[in-house]
């Protein structure tokens, strides 16, 4: 009988001359965290390819433990139950759930009818694309602005950059901040600032990037210009609505000669301040 390492007990015909005949070959796979990831290895041999293989058992172990992470014997399967054999004709694995502590590189061992194969190994890099969400919409023309950008849940670590609608990137203007969340998963939180924005510069767009500096998605931001107030000509005040995250407060502007009643960053730094305080 085999042990779980599938180290001893082997029937003594296996010799190392075997383990030449045939081999394994494993590639890297990259796995998205909570969805089936496939390891795919091929077996190679030396011998003609019309004499069939047959997997009768086979382990994986992680690098750094001494314990595999699951094993396969006689249609049973032990340890990680996430893992399992593609079929007994091909050594390639299956894992389900994917988790971020998958990530690693693994030594692979199998029993067929024409041999041990060893030092066969394969490497699970984890990854997982983000949801990305964006605010604020609403500016006042000519003042500051600060616009954010949320990327949450990905996997590893990427980076988020700004353009406006004639390509220019703004990111060395905006600062970017990484947090672990309890499952691992990352949540990245960008924060763009305009000392003085322009509404021709819209639309603003937060792009993600992965850790490969691929594309991964993007958000845009249609600004809404609240310092011009929608009045008719013959009105001579109205009133317009100024948005916080706290809510909506509402103030008068007055229309001067021959002129729509207008709005500027400076008129409204004192609302702000009092919604703020208040």
């Amino acid at each position: 009988m085999y042990s779980p390492v599938l180290c001893i007990g082997l029937p003594a015909w296996f010799s190392s001359h075997s383990a030449v005949l045939i081999s394994v070959e494993c590639q890297h796979a990259v796995g998205v965290i909570g969805r089936t990831t496939k390891i795919s290895c091929s077996i190679k041999t030396t011998f003609g390819s019309d004499q069939k293989i047959i997997i009768s058992a086979a382990s994986a172990t992680k690098r750094g433990e001494t314990d595999p992470v699951f094993w396969f014997q006689n249609d049973v399967v032990k340890g990680d139950h996430r893992f399992k054999l593609a079929s007994k004709n091909d050594p390639s694995l299956l894992l389900t759930d994917t988790a971020v502590s998958d990530e690693g590189q693994y030594d692979y061992t199998a029993v067929t009818n024409r041999g041990i194969i060893k030092d066969a190994t394969f490497r699970i890099t984890k990854y997982n694309p983000p949801s990305i969400s964006t605010w604020p919409v609403k500016i006042v023309e000519g003042g500051p602005a600060d616009f954010y950008c949320n990327s949450s849940g990905g996997y590893p670590a990427g980076a988020i950059h700004w353009f406006d609608s004639t390509n220019t990137n703004w990111t060395m203007s905006a600062t970017l901040e990484v947090t672990e969340r309890e499952d691992q998963l990352l949540e990245m939180s960008s924060k763009l600032t305009f000392t003085s924005i322009d509404s021709s510069w819209e639309p603003i767009r937060c792009v993600v990037l992965n850790s490969k500096f691929v594309k991964e998605g993007e958000s845009t931001i249609h600004l809404m210009r609240i310092d011009e107030c929608p009045c008719c000509s013959s009105q001579t005040s109205c009133a317009i609505q100024f948005c916080t995250e706290d809510g909506e407060y509402e103030i008068s502007a007055s229309k001067r000669q021959g002129r729509k009643p207008t709005l500027n960053a400076r008129d409204l730094r004192p609302l702000r301040r009092h919604c703020i305080k208040n």
